[in-house]
């Protein structure tokens, strides 16, 4: 639960797990959210992101299995302390009959929150825990888990060594304190130091003040960058050479476009692609030119495979959100995507752990019945998702493991994305294949309604599941449908980047 960072009396500001977070990633974000809370200036316009949105309700729902699982293998001595302040958590502590608190409340000096689970251990020490979603400890995780252990400690209870984190997959995960103490500390006394000095002046945040680190890809720096026309908006450019650039008085993209001289800490080639990046960026789109680029490594593309009557364009489809019988089952490859070469679409669906490895198999043995009629074929794919994809679920299931180690060694497939990145620039911030595809699709750009992206792929596919378990069969049968032409249509566009490319080789 977060706090407010400041409440209406005139006293230090209070930092939350989410503070935390937040300023670990974007210092000027934090302080955004801190001038919104004090009235300094308007709240930025929310979007509605529903990717993340269910990804909330999926880390919800976790957390409540994984409550529902403790609290039975615990028995007698389970507190739900939601409505509990901190000080009447440390009498319970105290109790030897209670083993297991959910919802704890902790408080520190100038840190609250609310720890998912306190688990008394077998030395009757409390172990602090925290369950996430995903399947890595990743480090705000971590730092969260800790300070609410700090925190609990500093009140007086018993804590243990080390914390805990219950993570997606069922994994448990146990580190030391001590090794979180110091990367802990460093944050919260900087993120400290940042939001009281920044309490203690007048107006709001300023984006050229340079005592605030900022990401340039959160909501707030975002919105500063565009109506300054930032440095930080060219493609390319990360925190540490944007600072380097205000450095040398290089702030606006024109300035970057327009900059001849060096600026130190950076090469004198990597300025020069910078420039030409800024420069295309800052060219207006025209009608025979509806995204300004420069093939600047034609021989690069030179070297893409020449075109057989066999070549594949590939795409897969799948749900990260999707969940087996285990915690460990997670994420399924539902949509196997096919474009021959005459634009035949081939899809190879699959709606459960069986069915997927049905699908890899129907699929490798396509491709490999194709491959003896064509063996000059290729696979043509926008990123490497599409390889490692292929190589874990052969791996999963156990099947073809061999077969596409094989393909894949063969140079069967190929990355038209690290191809782009190697021998083209574009006037946009982003290289995805739809930000390209007004250089080739013309007239055929995809539709705007409809599933369009793979954040829209990825909620559809979760309506069709709905649908399934509503018994709705007409409307499942319509999002699948929706599906398939969003993916045939990403399987079309990989077509046409790659003839695209050929004709731009010379």
């Amino acid at each position: 639960m977060d706090l407010p960072l400041v409440d209406d009396r005139p006293q230090p500001a209070v930092l939350t797990a989410g503070d935390l977070r937040r300023g670990r990633e974007c210092e000027f974000g934090l302080l955004v959210d801190l001038d919104v809370r004090l009235g300094r200036r308007e709240a930025l316009p929310v979007e509605v992101d529903p990717v993340r949105e269910r990804f909330g309700d999926l880390g919800r729902d976790y957390e409540q299995e994984v409550t529902d699982e403790l609290t039975a293998a615990t028995g007698d001595g389970v507190v739900d302390a939601g409505r509990l302040s901190p000080e009447q958590l440390l009498p319970l502590l105290r109790d030897p009959s209670v083993r297991l608190v959910h919802q704890a409340p902790v408080a520190g000096e100038r840190f609250r929150g609310r720890a998912d689970h306190l688990l008394r251990h077998d030395d009757e020490t409390w172990v602090v825990a925290e369950t996430k979603l995903a399947r890595s400890a990743r480090p705000h995780a971590l730092l969260q888990v800790a300070a609410y252990a700090e925190a609990l400690a500093s009140s007086g209870a018993t804590v243990a060594p080390f914390v805990r984190l219950i993570l997606g997959d069922g994994t448990i995960v146990d580190t030391p304190r001590e090794e979180l103490a110091e990367p802990l500390g460093e944050l919260r006394d900087r993120l400290l130091e940042v939001i009281d000095t920044h309490t203690g002046e007048t107006g709001p945040a300023r984006w050229e003040d340079p005592r605030w680190r900022a990401c340039l890809f959160c909501d707030a720096c975002r919105a500063e960058l565009a109506v300054r026309e930032d440095v930080g908006l060219v493609g390319g450019v990360r925190a540490t050479t944007r600072a380097r650039l205000l450095e040398a008085g290089v702030t606006t993209m024109t300035a970057l476009a327009e900059r001849t001289e060096p600026v130190e800490g950076i090469d004198d080639d990597q300025l020069a692609v910078l420039r030409s990046q800024a420069g295309l960026q800052l060219t207006e789109p025209t009608p025979e030119t509806p995204l300004p680029y420069e093939v600047f490594a034609p021989e690069v593309l030179a070297e893409l495979p020449a075109p057989s009557d066999g070549d594949v364009f590939f795409d897969f489809e799948g749900d990260p959100m999707w969940r087996g019988s285990t915690p460990t089952d997670t994420g399924l490859e539902y949509l196997f995507g096919s474009l021959t070469a005459s634009e035949e679409f081939v899809a190879f669906w699959a709606h459960d752990r069986e069915q997927e490895r049905a699908a890899l198999v129907g699929f490798v043995d396509w491709l490999r019945h194709r491959l003896e009629r064509w063996p000059d074929l290729h696979v043509y794919h926008y990123s490497g998702y599409e390889r490692a994809a292929l190589s874990r679920m052969a791996a999963r299931h156990g099947v073809y493991e061999a077969e596409v180690a094989q393909i894949l060694d063969d140079g069967v497939f190929v990355d038209l994305y690290a191809a782009v990145k190697s021998a083209v620039r574009v006037g946009s911030r982003s290289y995805s294949i739809k930000r390209l595809e007004p250089l080739y699709m013309g007239d055929d750009l995809r539709d705007a309604d409809g599933v369009t992206a793979g954040g829209d792929s990825i909620i559809e596919y979760q309506r069709y599941r709905e649908a399934i378990a509503a018994g709705d069969e007409a409307g499942a049968a319509a999002r699948l449908e929706d599906l398939r032409q969003y993916n045939e249509y990403d399987c079309l566009s990989t077509l046409r980047l790659r003839d695209w490319l050929l004709a731009h080789a010379g």
